[in-house]
């Protein structure tokens, strides 16, 4: 049981309390694919189920929204390929928003 990680200040006091190592893994692997799809975590993770802040990274956009992880990380399209989730209201539009993420993950190295 993990007591107290200062490598992970941006983690749910309440998650930290009771994590193992698979939860720390699981919480580490959603900051990374929400960043992969631009977006930041501000605040506090408060675990996939819950709401947490998250900044929207797209050039031209950066508005901060409360979502749950699950909405922001993306799905398989039929191909099984990842496609990213629809952003959110006031966003870029659709047809600006493939080529923005794209840039965020050249400027990122992240492709």
């Amino acid at each position: 049981m993990v007591e107290s990680n200062p490598e992970l200040p941006s983690i749910s006091p309440v998650l930290k309390q009771g994590a193992n190592k698979r939860n720390i893994d699981a919480y580490r692997n959603a900051v990374a694919v929400a960043h992969f799809n631009a977006w930041t975590l501000k605040g506090l993770y408060n675990g996939s189920d819950s709401r947490s802040k998250w900044r929207c990274e797209l050039e031209g956009c950066g508005e901060t929204v409360v979502k749950f992880y699950s909405h922001i990380r993306g799905r398989k399209d039929k191909e099984g390929n990842w496609k990213p989730s629809p952003r959110h209201k006031g966003c870029l539009p659709p047809a600006q928003r493939e080529e923005a993420l794209k840039k965020w993950r050249e400027r990122n190295n992240l492709i």
